[in-house]
């Protein structure tokens, strides 16, 4: 049987963790919106992702439109995502967590991947979401290769899938350190057989794949005209770089640990029982049932209680080589394989004590129940305050068409910023942080907002930005048009729309 071919133990496998993945972004289907950058190219008929840095995953999108203009073709994208990583962490598990024998123990584990709060905003990308969920599949098919392939197979294959996964989203790439990681405890304890050469050819390769995607793939395709080139540039090699770094590490420790004091107590509970049990218990077992002593013991120890917080500083260390470092959630998406690590050595260790399988699996059950439940939240609080904007949009396209019925505009501004609708107020005084994933559009400090009015209206208008005379305009004038939310008032052949 070919490599990347899964048997039929792992077919079954493969179905269900893809209809449990379904669900999961069930609500993304449901609530079918324009999201954010959507607002743009809808419009336009160009992603301009590639401007990113992520010229693959607008490649992909291109090829389902058949070239461009890129026409919508959604949710497609998110199906075959969601098909891709399933597909990926499977064959993963069937090359490397075959000791795993309960169906749900192992499934628990890998929806981690999907399942991570931090991945929730990018599912809801109509295009993008393509290349966050390939991304993620990247490091599991680089860590599924055979040590019976060729050094130069292995070496190949490992560069091009560290390109691609660059070339689809950057943030993946922690994944494949946690990776090694996790071949690290396999060596250590299940006495695997391992290739030292061929696992040194995988981490060369992943390397070197980024290194090219840096100097060629990157230098080629980023953007130099916008924030975006000073988003990507990395920290140049001087000692007070040490500094900044280890900063950042804390800094961002912290904007985590704020985003967790949100989540329900029961969550932190199991979170916290998830990484002691690693920690401690892990420890525990194995000094009760090791037979080594001396060095080999004290090293094994060490490891098992210093790899979790490893793998956790891991999951987002490659972000913090970046000379802008903007913290915002989405760019945890590696974030998932902590726990994913967690599963693996937990599981591992109770593989042979019932009494202990059975409630660490309920743990891992309950652990994804919380994610469904905050991405079905989050999706319902996307969908409440799309239907008040796009009611907004109604009222403004209608009155911006009524005002300019005789075309003598040929521009508009917002300022202020459109009232939150009762419903997200909830969820905003509950998940401070996470709120701010939800888009407000009509704002005057960004472009979305015209976008999406833009698709209403048949004379195009253009979004410019407010001045200082069209504050004054709006403090002294009478407006033109009015309501209880917004007033509209002129300013040469600009249409001022003042949220009240």
């Amino acid at each position: 049987m070919k490599w990347y071919h899964i048997d039929k133990k792992y077919t079954t496998n493969y179905l269900l963790l893809s209809v449990l993945s379904f669900l999961y972004v069930f609500p993304v289907f449901l609530v079918n919106i324009y999201f954010q950058d959507d607002l743009g190219w809808s419009l336009l008929g160009s992603l301009g992702i590639k401007a990113d840095g992520r010229p693959l995953t607008e490649y992909i999108i291109l090829a389902l439109c058949g070239g461009g203009p890129v026409a919508d073709p959604a949710p497609l994208p998110l199906i075959l995502g969601v098909l891709f990583l399933s597909y990926a962490l499977v064959l993963y598990a069937q090359t490397n967590l075959y000791y795993i024998s309960n169906r749900y123990a192992l499934l628990a584990i890998l929806l981690f991947i999907i399942t991570n709060p931090f991945t929730m905003e990018y599912l809801f990308y109509r295009c993008g979401c393509i290349g966050a969920l390939t991304s993620l599949g990247c490091p599991f098919i680089i860590f599924s290769l055979p040590d019976t392939a060729s050094k130069l197979k292995i070496f190949a294959y490992s560069s091009l899938l560290s390109m691609a996964l660059m070339s689809l989203h950057p943030a993946p790439i922690a994944i494949c350190l946690i990776l090694f990681v996790v071949n690290i405890f396999f060596l250590l304890f299940q006495k695997r057989k391992i290739n030292y050469a061929l696992e040194g050819i995988r981490v060369i390769g992943i390397g070197i794949g980024a290194i090219l995607y840096k100097a060629v793939i990157a230098n080629h395709y980023v953007s130099r005209t916008d924030w975006r080139y000073g988003a990507s540039q990395t920290l140049e090699l001087k000692p007070e770089s040490i500094l900044v770094i280890f900063q950042n590490i804390v800094d961002t420790g912290k904007y985590i640990m704020r985003f967790l004091s949100e989540t329900a107590v029961w969550y932190q509970i199991i979170l916290a029982l998830l990484t002691l049990s690693a920690m401690l218990l892990c420890v525990f077992l194995y000094c009760r049932e090791s037979k080594k002593n001396g060095w080999s013991k004290v090293v094994n120890i060490s490891f098992l209680i210093f790899s979790p917080v490893c793998v956790f500083l891991i999951s987002y260390l490659p972000l913090m080589i970046l000379k802008e470092q903007t913290l915002k959630l989405r760019i945890f998406l590696a974030m998932g394989s902590f726990l994913f690590y967690l599963g693996i050595l937990l599981l591992h260790f109770a593989k042979n004590h019932q009494a202990l399988l059975r409630p660490l699996i309920l743990l891992l059950i309950l652990c994804n129940l919380y994610h469904y439940t905050y991405m079905y939240t989050f999706a319902n609080a996307v969908n409440n305050q799309n239907e008040y904007e796009q009611y907004i949009a109604y009222h403004i396209a209608h009155d911006l068409e009524t005002i300019n019925a005789d075309g003598e505009f040929t521009s508009f501004s917002f300022i202020g910023k459109v009232p939150q609708p009762k419903r997200i107020q909830i969820f905003t005084e509950k998940y401070p942080m996470t709120s701010g994933l939800i888009p407000r559009y009509f704002t005057n400090d960004g472009w979305r907002g015209g976008a999406y009015i833009l698709h209403y209206l048949q004379k195009d208008l253009d979004l410019a930005s407010d001045t200082e005379e069209d504050r004054q305009i709006a403090g002294s004038a009478k407006p033109v048009m009015a309501n209880s939310i917004y007033s509209c008032y002129t300013n040469a052949d600009k249409i001022i729309v003042v949220f009240n």
